[in-house]
């Protein structure tokens, strides 16, 4: 009897195997959609690959996975997906490439999201032109019926898919690409290229410590989750940030009482100009914490930092005295993304915070981090990294490496936080 339960359950593991390998391989044909139309007033397109990211993902999840911590995510995901009756089922194809498209319509950002319509579905707010469905997906859009009739009679344009790219965002200036960043993750390494544009301010960090640093352009109309949709009063005046960040420290002390106290410095690039005060009243309506002003410095509940106007469109808020340098990237990353979950002196309440799903995960994929660099490549089919010669460079390229500790599976472990922040936000009740 033993021996014939081990035989079926060999068989069964077996036909488990070769479904899942015949599923990998349909995933890797080419996508049918090739190009997908897009309206005239377009400014970013997200470009999404999904048969060659859910390909890898499906093989490295059957046969590379190692770690039960992945499991259960994905089941704790499935569940709320399955029991969730909120969110909005859109009528696409999702086992083919499909777009968020960015537009701007009357000094207003919309999101829409645009896919290969699925045969016999039912569409209720969106639209379906040329055998692809569309819909705006941006909250608290004004006159959404109207804008949806505007859209869908307006003048359109093709966009092209490439199928070596699983994951690009394109900036869109007159129906043509401004720039270009393209996301990459193989086994060991998640990248992310783009052509250098402009200079902007950026703090540089104390290298004699362990950092994390950020620098970044922003252009208005970022998507924010439904939970920090508060920091669009910060975000759309913003034309860009610099970040550095050190660690925080538990405070416990018997007059100020107890309290995080991060250590970091900040800049702001406002895209006019702004003043002090109207930094303050800013963060007072976004920030969780009381925000108090005394000459140069400020208060973010008990933690006190400097304050600084750089010039009229540029503020500094910072533990430390600011160290400026200008840069030509786009986005910028370096330093040990560990320090993003280190809090120190925090004692037997540290393992309270190891609970929190949000948490494990983060410090288990900051801890998978080997290193991050940043170099400049050449544009030559693609991205790559190596020797710069700048006498071959057709264009200036910016690489953004992440690459992972030995015995790491990149594209899981990101897999395993992007699944843990949606239980976490995309499942949450109104």
């Amino acid at each position: 009897m033993k021996v014939a339960q081990r035989f079926i359950a060999i068989i069964l593991i077996f036909i488990i195997w070769i479904s899942v390998f015949s599923y990998v391989n349909f995933l890797k044909r080419d996508s049918i959609v090739a190009k997908i139309p897009c309206p005239n007033e377009t400014i970013g397109i997200v470009k999404i690959n999904s048969r060659d990211i859910l390909s890898n993902i499906l093989f490295d999840y059957s046969f590379r996975n190692g770690d039960s911590k992945m499991m259960k995510t994905v089941s704790e995901y499935y569940q709320n997906w399955a029991q969730d009756t909120s969110s909005a089922r859109f009528p696409i194809d999702f086992s083919e490439n499909f777009c968020l498209l960015k537009l701007k319509i009357d000094h207003e950002i919309i999101w829409m999201i645009a896919g290969k319509a699925t045969p016999h579905s039912t569409i209720s707010k969106g639209f379906v032109r040329h055998g692809f469905y569309y819909e705006i997906v941006s909250k608290n859009v004004n006159k959404g019926a109207s804008l949806t009739k505007r859209v869908q009679e307006g003048a359109w344009f093709n966009t092209q898919f490439q199928t070596t790219k699983a994951l690009c965002y394109e900036l869109i200036e007159n129906k043509r690409v401004k720039n270009e960043y393209v996301f990459s993750l193989n086994e060991q390494e998640l990248v992310l290229c783009f052509k250098a544009k402009g200079n902007t301010a950026m703090i540089l960090p104390d290298s004699s410590r362990s950092f994390f640093h950020v620098s970044t352009r922003l252009n208005r109309g970022s998507f924010l989750p439904k939970k920090y949709e508060d920091l669009k009063v910060l975000t759309d005046k913003l034309a860009g940030f610099s970040f550095n960040y050190y660690g925080a420290q538990y405070i416990d002390d018997e007059q100020s009482g107890t309290y995080l106290y991060p250590e970091f410095d900040l800049l702001f690039n406002f895209s006019k100009k702004t003043k002090l005060s109207e930094l303050t009243k800013i963060l007072r309506k976004v920030a969780k914490e009381d925000v108090r002003v005394e000459s140069e410095w400020i208060y973010l509940n008990r933690a006190k930092y400097r304050l600084k106007a750089i010039n009229d469109s540029t503020i500094f808020i910072g533990k430390n005295k600011p160290d400026l340098a200008q840069t030509n990237a786009a986005f910028s990353m370096t330093g040990k993304p560990w320090v993003l979950t280190e809090i120190k002196d925090l004692g037997w309440k540290g393992g309270l915070l190891e609970l929190i799903p949000e948490y494990r995960a983060l410090k288990d994929f900051s801890q998978s981090v080997e290193s991050i660099n940043m170099n400049m490549t050449c544009e030559n089919n693609g991205c790559y990294s190596g020797t710069i010669r700048k006498s071959k460079c057709i264009k200036d390229i910016q690489r953004v490496g992440i690459k992972f500790k030995p015995g790491t599976n990149a594209r899981l472990e990101t897999f395993r936080v992007l699944l843990t922040m949606a239980n976490a936000y995309q499942f949450q009740q109104d």
